[in-house]
Parts: structure tokens; sequence; C-alpha cells
């Protein structure tokens, strides 16, 4: 296999311009929210489940035309003539995926996430070529929280003849060791686990980096970035966090021991070790849908902290919200960082002012934003995920849902990179070229993946940096375009928790 990174990039451009003119011709965009990410992901948690979201029609303008117009002609200039030619419809052999995704069951359901995948998928086959040619064939498996089932849809999905699979976001991460003895490399939209990040075979390509990203990049964000914009020294830090499998995980790994390397507790290889010597930090635990968070927003203010960190779903990070208003807190006192997860435009608008200067953390790609607040790449991006997913099948419920957005991405990347393929298309040559990802190459709803340059122990994560938006009562406001906290956890031991 050879890789063509300049070639797929005048591809993947032209295609998405191409569409960008259509999309601006029909004039109309939407404005909602769910949970993100999800900004996305992110990624984020598996109790980053998504809420109802809201969508407002807004329309585009001609100067989107324009500008997809130019830059079509100079990706042609470029040598980009024949990759903007349609595909067309894929009529090769098919290619099996197998998605395994939780629905059906009040403790993770996220039937979005499925819909969004087929979605996409119907897309490529029909628009884009399929992948080498061969259309896309997506064979579902939907699994409950427990460890039993998620084994059982590893097990049916082997034995179905997939080429690849791709695992939306599992709670134990128990299903990989299937596939790797049938040898179907795995990629993985939502990475939460630490077997997400750290299997051999395994991809995790969500925007973001999942909770491995978005969770460092929010302590990375509260002591550092946070600093310089709020202009305070933070030296006391309060995380409250979703007190589930995965939430567990994401607190103790990705947040709790970060703090303890910034301020020497725990070793690591981060240049920001021992930074902060006087630095302390307490954590809360927060059950999922709980109806009164009093308690713990009490004990979160009675630390008297610089910033308080929080990733929870949407409906759980608005109603902590109101319990810390209650409690006389205000976010130009005491600055709330919320992970992606938590964006929900409806909650956020009926929150008012008290919501007003409150951060959120987590993949920037800004795909269930309103494409009038978007330019370049972003706009292009989000216009092809928000026109396209509607044309093939999803409801404008769906479409404004992090996890949503994170399905249809992982498609698309698994499109994208197909094309890196000299010879025939199938799921390991896919994952050879995911493989050789080294941070150069666009990708679809994220930045460059860096699947060669993932650090010890989590080698398995191909992206982990995010951004940081404020939302000022009507919309977010991007502050900080990429960073990552990575850095962090560079050479520390897994502290999983639990």
């Amino acid at each position: 296999m050879t890789t063509r990174s300049s070639r797929r990039t005048r591809r993947v451009t032209a295609a998405m311009f191409s569409f960008a003119l259509v999309a601006a011709a029909c004039g109309s965009s939407d404005d909602g929210g769910d949970d993100t990410d999800t900004t996305e992901a992110s990624d984020d948690t598996a109790a980053e489940a998504s809420d109802d979201a809201v969508a407002e029609g807004d329309d585009t303008d001609t100067t989107e035309a324009a500008d997809a117009e130019a830059t079509d002609d100079t990706a042609a200039a470029d040598g980009g003539d024949e990759a903007a030619e349609p595909a067309g419809e894929a009529t090769g052999e098919p290619i099996k995926i197998g998605v395994q995704n939780l629905e059906g069951d009040p403790a993770g359901s996220f039937p979005e996430y499925s819909v969004a995948v087929q979605a996409a998928a119907d897309y490529i086959n029909a628009e884009l070529g399929g992948l080498g040619g061969r259309p896309i064939e997506i064979e579902l498996c939907k699994s409950i929280v427990a460890p039993d089932d998620s084994q059982r849809c590893a097990n049916e999905l082997s034995a179905d003849g997939i080429e690849l699979a791709l695992s939306t976001l599992n709670f134990f991460g128990n299903h990989f060791s299937i596939y790797q003895g049938s040898d179907i490399p795995v990629v993985v939209g939502t990475p939460l686990t630490i077997a997400d990040f750290t299997s051999e075979g395994v991809y995790s390509v969500g925007a973001g980096g999942g909770c491995l990203g978005v969770h460092t990049g929010l302590i990375e964000f509260a002591t550092n970035q946070l600093e310089e914009l709020e202009g305070i020294d933070v030296e006391t830090v309060s995380v409250p966090w979703a007190d589930t499998p995965p939430g567990v995980v994401c607190y103790n790994d990705l947040e709790a021991k970060p703090l303890d390397v910034l301020n020497g507790t725990e070793p690591g290889d981060s240049a920001r070790a021992g930074e902060k010597p006087e630095l302390t930090h307490i954590g809360i635990p927060i059950a999922p849908a709980s109806p009164d968070v009093t308690p713990q927003a009490t004990e979160v203010l009675e630390n008297d902290p610089d910033v308080i960190v929080y990733s929870a779903q949407g409906s759980d990070c608005w109603n902590f919200l109101d319990a810390l208003g209650r409690l006389g807190w205000t976010a130009e006192e005491t600055p709330l960082v919320l992970s992606s997860s938590c964006t929900d435009f409806e909650a956020m608008r009926a929150a008012g002012e008290l919501a007003e200067g409150v951060y959120l953390v987590g993949s920037s790609s800004g795909m269930l934003s309103p494409l009038d607040s978007l330019e370049g790449k972003r706009l292009d991006e989000a216009t092809v995920y928000q026109e396209k997913g509607a044309e093939y099948g999803m409801s404008e419920d769906d479409i404004f849902k992090t996890f949503a957005s994170a399905g249809f991405s992982a498609m698309m990347n698994i499109w994208q990179f197909a094309q890196e393929v000299d010879g025939e298309v199938t799921g390991q040559s896919i994952a050879d070229a995911l493989a050789a990802t080294d941070g150069t190459a666009d990708t679809f709803g994220s930045t460059p993946l860096d699947c060669a340059g993932a650090p010890e122990p989590y080698v398995s994560v191909c992206n982990a940096s995010v951004g940081a938006n404020v939302w000022d009562g009507e919309k977010l406001e991007l502050v900080i375009d990429e960073f990552s906290g990575l850095d962090l956890v560079a050479g520390t031991e897994l502290r999983p928790g639990g």
C-alpha cells in the first residue's frame, strides 16, 4: 500500500465544495443542539448521552457559493480537475462493516449513532463511489449495557464476515479481543475506556479523542489557557464527575491524574510536570439523571475553587448549573468549564444570564453549529453533514445530536482513508492507511489524525486535539481554535480507579 495524501485531500475538498455550491443554491441551514460533542464529542463519555435537540432554520447566503466556487477553482488549478468529478454510485462487490451500538437500554441508548452511520454509508455509496468502488453494507448489532451482550455482538458480527468493525461507544472494551481473534480491525467512534485507548488493532478516530482528548483538554484549559483569558492563578479545582463505569475511568485517569502531574505528586513526562506544586483538587461524583444535585453543588463551592470542571450528559450539566445558581454562584466569580458533551442549545438559552460566560471544551469541528457561524473547512464539512444527513434519512432532531455527528464523521473518515489505498480496498488496507496517519492529512469533522504518533500507553488514540468556546447567551464563540492536554498524561501509569 502506498499513501497519496495530496490526491485524497484534493478529492475530499472537491467533493465538499461541489456540494457547498448546491447547498448555497438551495439556501437553507439549521441551528440546533444537543449534548456535545461531541461542538462535538466529543465525544465524550458514555455518561455524555444525548438529550433532545432543537433546530432553528437559518438561510445561508450566496457568499458561501462564491467562496466554494473560488476554492474549487483553486483545487482544479492545483491538479484537482479529475478529483472534482463526481464519483457516482458504487457498483462493485460490497464491503461489510459491522457496527456495534448501544440501543434500547435506559443505562445507555444512542440510536442516533446508528442512523447517522447508515446515512453516511448511503451517501458514500450513492455519490462518492463507495470504498474503492465497493458499496458499504452495514451490519448493525444493537447491544444493551452488559458485558456479556458486548461480547455477543462482537461474536455475531465476526461470524457475519465483516471486514471492519465500527464500535460506536462501549462501556467495557471486552469486545476487542474477539475481533482481534478474527483479524478484524476496529474503528472506535467515541473512545471511552482504557481498552479504547490502549488496544492493538484499534483506531480511535473520534473527533477530540473522546475521553482522552476532551478530559485532558479540560484540565489543560482550566490550568493554563484559562489563566490567561481570565487573569487568574488557578490553585484550587473542583471536579464533579459522572458516576458511571466510564466516568470513573475518565475522572481518575484523565482528570485527577493530570492534576496530580501538575502538582508533582504523580510522575510523568509532561513538560508541565510539577509546574503547580500548590495545586489542590477534589472530585465529587454525580449519578446521571439525579433530580437534585444541590448537595454536590454545595460541596463543589465549599472547596472555594478557582475553577470548576465538569463533563456529563447535557441535561445533567444544566441541572448542575441550576443548582450552582441557586447557591449564589456566577461564572464571573468562578469560571465553569464544561465538556462539549454538555452542549444543549435549548437548555443553554433557557438558563439565561446564568449560563453566559460558561466555557465548553471539545472537538472544534462545529458540526452542529449554525452554518452562517462557520467558514472554510468547518463550513464545508458541517454543510455536508447537515444537508446530506437530512437527504439520506436523518431527522432534524437526530442531526443535532453529538453522537450522530460522531457516527457520520467516523464513516466519512473510513471513506477518506479508503482513498489512500492502491489496489483493492479491504478492511485491513483501510486500517493500514489509518495506522500510517501522521497528523498531516485533512480529516472530515476533525483535526488531522495521527495514529502513528499516539503516545504510550495510549497507542490507539488517533486524535486528541480540542478547542474551547464560550457561551455568550445566544451562541458559542470560539476562544481557542486548537490545543491538546495529551502531554499531561504522557509517560504516566494507567490509573483507571474503580
